[in-house]
């Protein structure tokens, strides 16, 4: 019996690797130090509505104009016909497929105010290969043009869904409070 044995443990150590199915994974190769080609590096433009610090600042800031306007003979303003939008640019990169570091600017437009904001954030990601969960942390500076100083402001990515792929993902998110409530974008990574 003990010859039995030993003799299929000596089949399996030798016959073993030749009926073992391909794992897919990526390697490090020791001898050359070669990575595999990663995408860690993504550049994102996003577009969408308003924030909520732009429409709680847009509102005092239209009741204000409303204020001066009604007394003074001028009652032409067009400010709240304008659309009320948020646009931002940014870069990322990844260190793991789950944490990223990088920075964006948004540029805001409601009610007549503009806002800009830069930011550094971090963000943290999970799922699938093809479809991925988010969420993101960021803080920076606010500076409305024409106004004197700026003011230190934050933001959450409280969800973020991602179609992720190998040289492009496009993704929807929901932000408070310094830039949009809603946006849809793209990034490019390289």
């Amino acid at each position: 019996m003990k010859k039995i044995v030993f003799m299929l443990l000596i089949f399996t150590v030798l016959f073993g690797k030749a009926f073992a199915q391909e794992d897919e994974f990526v390697e490090f190769d020791i001898v050359t130090s070669d990575f595999p080609d990663l995408k860690t590096n993504e550049i994102y433009f996003s577009a969408g509505s308003a924030s909520y610090v732009g429409i709680f600042s847009g509102i005092f800031a239209a009741i204000a104009t409303s204020i001066v306007t009604a007394t003074s003979e001028d009652k032409n303003n067009d400010s709240e016909s304008e659309p009320a939008f948020s646009c931002a640019f940014g870069y990322n990169h990844y260190f793991w497929d789950h944490l990223g570091v990088g920075g964006f600017v948004n540029y805001e437009k409601t009610f007549g105010l503009d806002l800009l904001t830069f930011q550094a954030k971090i963000t943290g990601q999970y799922g699938f290969e093809h479809f991925k969960f988010y969420h993101a942390v960021s803080g920076g500076i606010l500076c409305v043009p024409g106004a004197e100083g700026v003011a230190p402001v934050f933001d959450i990515t409280l969800l973020g869904l991602k179609l992720d792929y190998d040289y492009f993902s496009i993704f929807v998110e929901t932000c408070a409070p310094t830039t949009a409530i809603l946006k849809l974008g793209a990034s490019y990574k390289f």
